[in-house]
């Protein structure tokens, strides 16, 4: 992917033995960075630390503050650690760092959500909430043989995640408005350091930043699945919400993604849930406005359209690929933002929400339709991907 804006060098140094703030054997080593300014995006640095603001309330175009940093690596452990603050937070859903796949987009975001929850993008949980405000350490390691991303929040392991292309990797840390999200923002990073060749085990933790005390806050907080009442989250119908280029789609109970099966490019192939990555481009999607609210969804590898198998109304019919365009509306949908940096996909032919059948965390799933109830296989994750 390719990046216009102002660019900042930062020259690279020798390596040399270190002990990491997470676990032990690791070599010390300092990249050189690249400052990627885009949209609203502003970046000053004073006194050691870095400050990075999206200034506009935006919810289309690539509105970006980060520094890439040019640590590319295609095998053994790595590490990142830096302190951040977000300062004010006027927005929703923000990330502030990214480990990057060149040629494939974004597979680790951690990001930052209305009220001041911390979350990886595309998993359920928080990894912290209430940080405005207060400073925290976090450190990611990448196992690139063992396919791991653990992340570290003050020192606590919090998340661990699993599964990648096996390609070369990067660190990004900053500002970056996700396809969900919107500024304003101000975030500030210091102390930001990198190792490689080491262990998670072993050594010793020093004390951790104090971690912000979480006020208890109802918008801070991800949306569960639905309690006994029932009661769904609110939907709010998604109309020029500004979609541009490809996306992963990626079910909130399961953090895999909605494919086309085997990478057909056939009508009435089946659509699945499939970990993320491969040679193919079978789950990767275009979003495209009809108008009205809706949207056609199209497969970036095949062309064609996500759409209900035979045009059905009932409750449990998987979903297929089709070519756009017919005597019904089963190909479009429309896209329900839930407030959380999660959407609804509602049929616009049966009224019926897409849906992981049974809540399945398996690949090879079936995506279906049935009706909405707001469970968290009901809920996706819009990603941007090159």
């Amino acid at each position: 992917m390719k990046f216009a804006g102002r660019a900042l060098f930062v020259v690279l140094g020798l390596s040399t033995a270190a002990y990491a703030q997470i676990g032990s054997g690791w070599s010390s080593y300092s990249p050189s960075m690249n400052l990627q300014l885009r949209g609203c995006g502003a970046h000053s640095s004073s006194g050691g630390v870095e400050t990075f603001r999206l200034t506009c309330s935006s919810t289309s175009g690539d509105n970006r503050a980060e520094q890439r940093i040019q640590n590319d690596y295609t095998s053994g452990t790595n590490q990142f650690e830096g302190e951040v603050r977000v300062v004010s937070l006027g927005g929703s859903n923000i990330s502030l760092k990214q480990t990057f796949m060149p040629n494939d987009g974004a597979f680790l975001m951690i990001a930052v959500a209305s009220g001041g929850r911390l979350y990886s993008v595309g998993n359920s949980g928080d990894l912290a909430t209430g940080i405005v405000g207060s400073w925290l350490r976090l450190n990611t390691i990448h196992d690139v043989g063992a396919g791991t991303h653990r992340i570290y929040v003050n020192g606590s392991l919090r998340y661990t995640k699993t599964g990648g292309r096996q390609v070369a990797w990067h660190d990004k840390y900053g500002t970056y408005r996700l396809g969900s999200g919107h500024g304003p923002i101000t975030a500030e990073w210091r102390n930001v350091h990198f190792w490689r060749n080491g262990s998670p085990s072993g050594g010793t933790n020093p004390t951790p930043t104090p971690a912000p005390t979480a006020t208890p806050n109802p918008q801070a907080t991800a949306t569960p699945t639905p309690t006994p009442t029932g009661v769904p989250p609110t939907p709010t119908p998604c109309s020029g919400c500004g979609f541009s280029g490809y996306y992963r789609l990626t079910p909130r109970h399961s953090g895999k993604a909605i494919v086309v099966q085997s990478a057909s490019t056939a009508d009435n192939a089946a659509i699945i849930q499939f970990t993320y990555g491969g040679a193919n481009t079978n789950d990767e999607w275009e979003i495209v406005s009809i108008g009205s609210g809706y949207y056609r969804v199209m497969n970036r590898n095949s062309g064609k359209a996500l759409a209900v198998s035979g045009g059905s109304t009932a409750s449990s019919t998987p979903l297929v690929q089709r070519t756009y365009g017919g005597s019904t509306t089963d190909d479009e949908w429309q896209l329900n933002d839930l407030g959380t940096g999660y959407y609804g996909f509602v049929n616009r032919n049966s009224g019926k929400a897409m849906d992981v059948k049974s809540g399945s965390t398996s690949d090879n799933a079936v995506v279906q339709q049935s009706t909405w109830s707001g469970v968290n296989q009901q809920q996706y994750q819009i990603v941007s991907v090159p």
